[in-house]
């Protein structure tokens, strides 16, 4: 709560990053709780968090079912494009979406930005809650020395948001580098003539 009693500004406006910013933090005060030296209220507090999740999780849980059975067609989609709404439901473990289409949604939206850099998914695998992707280069100019590492990290972060349940993210196929020959560096060679004896 804010001043006066009124709710503080919270994740409103905050998107995705907000929601993961927000879930970091709760992960890191009920860590915290284990160094406290009053354990006796640290447990209070654990019982009170968990608590407070399944008052909120039960009451999503109804007001999914009341939204999938209502008459509005594709009302549940148009909440789902909400981030926060999202990031809630994946907390809670009601997201409708399983695992792997979680995974390949997040993909298919970073589909534009990898062929800004030249790559594309070749191959996508979900084992349980284990990732696994091959890429291919489908168009080495684009690539550049440091393309590798900034993927890595934009689709870990991707995948991260829209599936927080993953316990391994494998990517292979990234290139450390790649040399690209101009074609005005190549010099045709000429065959050489045979002299012609008299």
């Amino acid at each position: 709560m804010g001043a006066a009693g009124r709710p503080g500004k919270g994740l409103a406006g905050g998107g995705r990053s907000g929601v993961t910013q927000a879930t970091d933090r709760v992960a890191q005060l009920i860590g915290a709780l284990e160094t406290l030296p009053d354990q006796s209220a640290a447990s209070m507090a654990r019982e009170l968090v968990q608590l407070v999740l399944e008052l909120h999780g039960s009451a999503l849980a109804t007001m999914l079912q009341a939204v999938a059975e209502s008459d509005r067609a594709g009302a549940l989609d148009v909440l789902l494009t909400d981030e926060a709404v999202e990031g809630v439901l994946l907390l809670h473990g009601l997201h409708p979406a399983d695992f792997e289409s979680r995974v390949g949604g997040a993909l298919h939206r970073l589909h534009p930005h990898l062929a800004l850099h030249g790559v594309k998914v070749e191959s996508l695998e979900c084992a349980g809650e284990a990732v696994r992707m091959n890429f291919a280069l489908v168009e080495a100019t684009r690539y550049r020395e440091d393309s590798a590492e900034t993927i890595r990290r934009e689709i870990e972060a991707a995948l991260r948001a829209a599936a927080p349940d993953a316990t391994r993210i494998d990517i292979n196929g990234l290139p450390a580098r790649v040399s690209v020959v101009s074609i005005d560096s190549i010099t045709m060679r000429r065959p050489a003539t045979t002299a012609a004896h008299s």
